[in-house]
């Protein structure tokens, strides 16, 4: 069987006093979370904000336990960052749920 999970972080990085500064610390947590983890991430949000971002990390595993293990490393890597922590949610679904 195979799970997908998808977790969702907004930030608020209050030490961006420019666009520069912004995207050094969203790239950083990025590209972090994939080298370390083979994750997808993205910034989804609006780019224009210069002091926020929302950025979104997807896996995928055999085991849902494999799945949740991997969102919750991800979860203290963000807690972890430069940035603060707004907001977080995550689910993980089946592949049968997704295709339902």
């Amino acid at each position: 069987m195979l799970y997908v999970g998808v977790l969702e972080a907004e930030l608020f990085i209050p030490e961006a006093r420019s666009k520069k500064e912004r995207r050094r610390v969203v790239n950083s947590l990025k590209e972090r979370a994939r080298s370390r983890y083979k994750i997808a991430a993205a910034e989804v949000g609006d780019a224009d904000r210069l002091q926020a971002a929302t950025l979104a990390f997807a896996t995928a595993a055999g085991s849902c336990t494999t799945v949740e293990e991997t969102l919750d490393t991800i979860e203290r890597l963000v807690y972890s960052g430069e940035a603060e922590v707004t907001w977080i949610r995550r689910a993980v679904r089946s592949a049968e749920e997704l295709w339902d």
